[in-house]
């Protein structure tokens, strides 16, 4: 769900990065390279379907604390707060920008004397306001495209910063990059609170955001989401996250939920040998199986009203995570 190639600054052409990924058992890769919407469809067959994507970002022009030099020092731009937002488009031939101003792309892409061809997009300028951040989003959002919040951690965002983004689809809580440089951007208790503080319909993901510098996959394969389409088409694809039918996992050999359901009032989870597994509510009312190094595959938990809603953690013994989203526990509940 994040990923960058030449395109931008990733080392591996989409080819490329086709060939890797498909090795490594993957079906889908979300191209999202920066501010660049390109349609890879060429890419797509009938075991491997490219995703039309992109990390759309703002940055601040000030530091968020103080730093030696002040902020017009080299050291200035990692003390900035930014966001960035990884956005999918709905239907894979399009490549329109919203949210963009053309003279965007002067200080890299053309600065560096490459052909990036005639942008097509709406000329809106962005700033690190909330206001304008909101109108990124409603853009792209009108315009058909899921929009995700990327890395909250790396960005430097703060509470005040991540609630007040309206519109959003999916936060991005593991950014397997960032997390192994910075050990910092595994972030399931960001996604609590925004879901706890009212973004009830906020979905969760995990990305890769490789770059392979130097031809090195040391930060692939780590942040995967695993979706529940009925089939590689792309319509049925995006359908599937638009409707939260997938869950997301972290490690190169990542547990896996193979079945999530509710039955007379008890949450049932099916999954691969796990040694914790549990369920996270609204409040305080945590329930786990732990089984002290030993290995289950199957859990059953009593449905809590007091949950208001509730989201499933299964954890492998080398402490990698799948996670699925929020539940209502009404939706299941019997009444």
């Amino acid at each position: 769900m994040h990923c960058h190639t030449t395109i931008s600054d990733g080392y591996f052409t989409p080819k490329e990065i086709k060939e890797i990924y498909k090795d490594k058992g993957y079906y889908i890769v979300a191209y999202s390279d920066h501010e660049l919407i390109r349609d890879h469809s060429d890419l797509s067959d009938d075991s491997f379907l490219a995703l039309t994507a992109s990390e759309f970002s703002v940055d601040d022009v000030k530091p968020s604390f103080d730093i030696p030099g002040g902020e017009n020092s080299e050291n200035a731009w990692c003390a900035r707060k930014v966001i960035h937002l990884g956005v999918y488009a709905k239907d894979p031939h399009n490549t329109f920008h919203p949210a963009t101003d053309n003279t965007l792309f002067d200080m890299w892409w053309r600065a560096q004397g490459r052909d990036i061809g005639n942008i097509n997009c709406d000329g809106y300028h962005r700033e690190y306001t909330a206001e304008s951040i909101n109108e990124m989003v409603k853009r792209l959002n009108e315009n058909g495209f899921l929009v995700a919040l990327n890395h909250p951690s790396w960005s430097l965002s703060d509470m005040n910063d991540y609630l007040n983004v309206k519109g959003l689809w999916s936060l991005e809580i593991l950014n397997y990059e960032t997390e192994r440089l910075s050990g910092s951007e595994y972030c399931p208790y960001i996604y609590d609170h925004m879901v706890r503080m009212g973004m009830h319909n906020l979905y969760c993901n995990m990305g890769d955001d490789n770059h392979n510098k130097g031809g090195s996959t040391e930060h692939s394969f780590g942040g995967s989401t695993f979706i529940g389409a009925p089939t590689l088409k792309y319509d049925k694809v995006i359908e599937a996250l638009e409707n939260g039918n997938f869950y997301c996992a972290s490690g190169k050999n990542p547990p896996t939920i193979n079945a999530l359901y509710v039955e007379d009032n008890i949450i049932k989870i099916d999954c691969s040998p796990a040694t914790d597994i549990f369920v996270t509510g609204m409040g305080r009312n945590y329930r786990n199986y732990m089984t002290q190094g030993k290995e289950i595959t199957h859990a059953e938990f009593k449905l809590e009203p007091r949950d208001v809603m509730f989201r499933i953690t299964v954890r492998d013994k080398y402490g990698n995570n799948a996670h699925t989203h929020f539940y209502n526990v009404s939706d299941f509940l019997e009444k």
